[in-house]
């Protein structure tokens, strides 16, 4: 996993519209039961089935312009997506 992946929070009745920010591989694993916290893996199927951070989905980026809004309905939730496995 890069040293910084993107997060991007949003109210529920409002889109994304201020820039995403940059958080650490440090702040993902203090993070990771923090149930605000959508952890988003953009990699292919078969690379995330290879290695991945724990309570991660993965969403292929080919597929996310036709599912996000479906999978992450919740906008209020934090997003961190990323494209690495768990290194």
């Amino acid at each position: 996993m890069s040293e910084n992946v993107i997060s991007a929070r949003a109210s529920k009745s409002e889109e994304v519209t201020s820039p995403p920010v940059m958080i650490t591989r440090e702040e993902i694993l203090a993070r990771l039961n923090d149930p605000s916290l959508i952890l988003v893996n953009v990699m292919p199927k078969e690379t995330f089935a290879d290695g991945h951070i724990p309570r991660s989905l993965n969403l292929p980026l080919s597929e996310v312009e036709t599912k996000a809004r479906q999978l992450f309905a919740d906008i209020g939730r934090e997003l961190v997506i990323y494209c690495g496995g768990p290194t």
